[in-house]
């Protein structure tokens, strides 16, 4: 009996969500921000200008969401040239980056927890929010960065801040 009990409370459900054809009924909802299916052919790539809260020289791509609207997920990649630097900064939400190609040198961390490490492609590093870092590409390179939207940079320095239109070194 306590079978008969167990199919007909955990099994039975589970079997008709299976059973459902996609779209049907019991389908399941689609994820929160998901609102249409993504097919990405990187050689059609149609790259723009960075947003004006990185320094110029590097292209880039909204590739999911929109990372300037709040409360959705956003993927973007950015395609810099050998030696381009975004300088000290850190942002209000975890920052997922996933080198895609080339070489990024990382720096991260502040006071005595400061720590540098290249990355490479294929390699993945997660930046909990408030984490200061600094990123300079080794090679010319594309990364891919995804989170929670609004994405937001915030200089350590704000004449690094190409939004002040006079960006420079804080060395």
């Amino acid at each position: 009996m306590k079978f008969v009990h167990l199919f007909l409370l955990v099994l039975l459900p589970a079997a008709t969500a299976l059973a459902t054809p996609p779209g049907g009924e019991a389908s399941a909802p689609a994820a929160k921000g998901a609102s249409s299916h993504v097919m990405l052919d990187a050689s059609k790539i149609a790259w723009g200008d960075v947003p004006p809260f990185l320094p110029p020289g590097a292209q880039f791509k909204a590739i999911s969401g929109d990372p300037s609207k709040p409360g959705g997920m956003f993927v973007v990649r950015l395609k810099v040239p050998a030696g381009y630097r975004v300088p000290r900064h850190w942002h209000p939400n975890d920052e997922h980056v996933t080198i895609i190609e080339g070489t990024v040198k990382l720096d991260m961390g502040s006071g005595s927890d400061t720590h540098a490490s290249q990355l490479e492609a294929g390699d993945y590093v997660l930046l909990p929010a408030h984490m200061q870092h600094e990123a300079t590409a080794q090679t010319a390179a594309v990364v891919q960065i995804h989170g929670a939207s609004p994405f937001e940079i915030n200089y350590v320095d704000p004449k690094d801040d190409p939004r002040n239109g006079t960006p420079g070194d804080s060395d």
